[in-house]
């Protein structure tokens, strides 16, 4: 089957909401927001001791104290509320519901660590964003700069090729995962059939 690679990226500045302006998305951003000269870190030089995995085990090896524990849990809840909005969306569309996949979390989580880096579709090495695990992963979303799950799903719903992806019949499965560095949030939306 044929990856489904036209969802754009979601992009929106947090300096923005500072001066009253909105969100931009990825066709705003042509102009060069997210440029190649972004992609300047390579995929190694990633430190995945500061990735929140978002499961109940740390599959990286890392110790979790309380603090990492409850922030844990908290992006996990926002990562969940999300799903369930989008779950929403697609209940109104008469569609059914989404399935969360434990594997494809994995992946969203490694996606979502990269776009703190590289914020694009391609990996920071160059790769395509499904070549973390190209056996499972069909469509993504990404979005960055969002506080709460309502936002992200509110603004993924009012982007055609985000919505698209959501609404996607053929889709069954989905997981979200987010990564916090500085105060923003990124957020990495998989799914697959």
């Amino acid at each position: 089957m044929k990856k489904k690679t036209w969802a754009g990226c979601l992009v929106v500045a947090m300096v923005a909401m500072m001066f009253g302006g909105c969100g931009k998305t990825a066709d705003e951003q042509a102009s060069g927001a997210i440029s190649d000269d972004a992609v300047v870190r390579a995929y190694d030089t990633i430190d995945f001791d500061t990735v929140t995995i978002l499961d109940e085990e740390t599959p990286l090896g890392s110790s979790v104290n309380n603090a990492d524990a409850a922030e844990m849990a908290a992006l996990r809840n926002l990562a969940q509320g999300a799903f369930d909005l989008v779950n929403q969306q697609r209940a109104q569309a008469g569609l059914p519901a989404l399935a969360w996949d434990n594997d494809l979390e994995l992946a969203a989580a490694v996606r979502a660590a990269e776009c703190a880096q590289s914020f694009s579709h391609t990996r920071p090495d160059g790769s395509d964003w499904y070549t973390v695990n190209a056996q499972i992963m069909h469509g993504e979303n990404l979005a960055y700069g969002y506080n709460t799950a309502n936002e992200v799903v509110t603004a993924w719903m009012n982007s055609p090729t985000h919505r698209d992806n959501i609404m996607y019949p053929e889709f069954t499965k989905c997981s979200i995962a987010i990564y916090k560095v500085g105060g923003v949030y990124y957020f990495a939306q998989e799914f697959r059939y």
